[in-house]
Formats: structure tokens, C-alpha cells, sequence
């Protein structure tokens, strides 16, 4: 009698974890650890501290890499073209040319690392870094243009955080750069841009292929 309620027992116990696991499969949003990949194209409003500026939008192009740990974590990492600056700047950048409207026109190569949570299926909210090279830095007068990228530092980082909407292969994100150093590095710089920083807002809709 004993060995058949043991028996029960066990083939109870079965059936309860397997129907839990099939139960717990069914409710997985991500699979842990699969990888995809794909590319991204959006928008970059941007502008300048310390300007009275106008907002410059821009295009930005890129790709990324992502992951998921579980339901609620995962992550990617992202490198994009984007072209920030500010229009109709009110400022100096030489001894010729005072007053204005400058239009600062400044190109990065920026890399994207994003920690991200998935509160509900589809939805995330995210935090991260955004680590930028300038490839190509000018300001604009009447025409003119003055190469200024010597006179910026070389890199950038912003603080990110954003929102996050997936739509079966589709992913769509909006999110803002809070930066964390001014642009000027030599004193001709410093004399035109004063303390000025960048602050972005980036549109973004991507499309991912599963890799494994």
C-alpha cells in the first residue's frame, strides 16, 4: 500500500512540474540568451547650450546587437551616424565674423549601450551609455564654413534613457542624451562656445533578424 501511494505520488509530481514547465513556456516572452541583430534608422533633435539656437534635426543610421536574460532583462549594444548641432546660433567663432546666425554642424560615430526592462510583454524602458568620435565638426556664416573639430574635444558620452516598443520584428525607441562634458577644449573654443553641451533626443525604428 505504501509503495503504491509512494507511486501516486510520484507520477502526481510529474505531471504537476511538467505541466508548470509547459505553463512557464508558454508565459516566456524572450527566450534567455537568443541573439539578434539588425539595422536602425531614425531622427536626432539636437541643440546647444548657452545658444539662443534652433533646434537642428538629423539623421541617424546604425545598427545593433541584442539580447535577452529572462522576461523582464536584457540588453544591446548599438553603433550609429548621427549629425547634431544647433541652427541659427546668435554667437562668435572669430575675430571676422560677429554676431550670427552661426549653424554648428557636428558628426559623430556613436557607440550605444543600453541596459533595458520589460516591465510588461513588448514594452521596455531603458538606461545607458552613448560614447561618441567626431568625424567632421564646422560652423557656418553667410555661406562660410570654419572647420572647428580641433578645437572640440574628440569624444562625447551622454547618459541615456529611454522608452521601447517592439512590434514582432519591428522595434521602435525614443530616448534622450543628458551630457556629461562641454564641447570646447582649446581657448578659441572656449571663447566661442563658452560652456556649451549638447543635449539630443533620438526617434528611432529598427529591424532585427534573429541570429541563433
Amino acid at each position: 500500500m505504501k509503495k503504491l501511494i509512494l507511486s501516486l505520488m510520484l507520477v502526481v509530481t510529474g505531471s504537476i512540474t511538467v505541466q508548470a514547465q509547459i505553463w512557464q513556456q508558454s508565459s516566456q516572452w524572450h527566450d534567455p540568451f537568443d541573439m539578434y541583430a539588425g539595422p536602425t534608422l531614425g531622427c536626432v533633435a539636437s541643440n546647444l547650450t548657452v545658444y539662443d539656437g534652433k533646434t537642428m534635426f538629423g539623421p541617424y543610421v546604425g545598427g545593433f546587437i541584442q539580447t535577452y536574460f529572462n522576461n523582464h532583462f536584457g540588453m544591446s549594444l548599438e553603433f550609429a551616424y548621427t549629425r547634431q548641432g544647433v541652427r541659427d546660433a546668435w554667437q562668435t567663432f572669430s575675430q571676422e565674423h560677429q554676431g550670427g546666425p552661426y549653424e554648428y554642424r557636428l558628426d559623430y560615430i556613436n557607440t550605444l549601450y543600453k541596459l533595458r526592462y520589460y516591465p510588461v510583454k513588448r514594452f521596455d524602458t531603458y538606461v545607458g551609455l552613448m560614447t561618441g568620435v567626431h568625424i567632421n565638426a564646422k560652423c557656418t556664416l553667410d555661406g562660410q564654413d570654419t572647420d572647428i573639430k580641433k578645437d572640440l574635444h574628440k569624444r562625447s558620452a551622454h547618459i541615456i534613457g529611454g522608452v521601447g516598443y517592439e512590434l514582432d520584428n519591428l522595434m521602435f525607441e525614443a530616448y534622450y542624451g543628458f551630457p556629461l562634458q562641454k564641447l570646447a577644449k582649446t581657448a578659441r573654443g572656449k571663447k566661442a562656445l563658452q560652456g556649451a553641451r549638447e543635449h539630443v533626443v533620438m526617434l528611432t525604428v529598427g529591424y532585427r533578424f534573429k541570429l541563433y
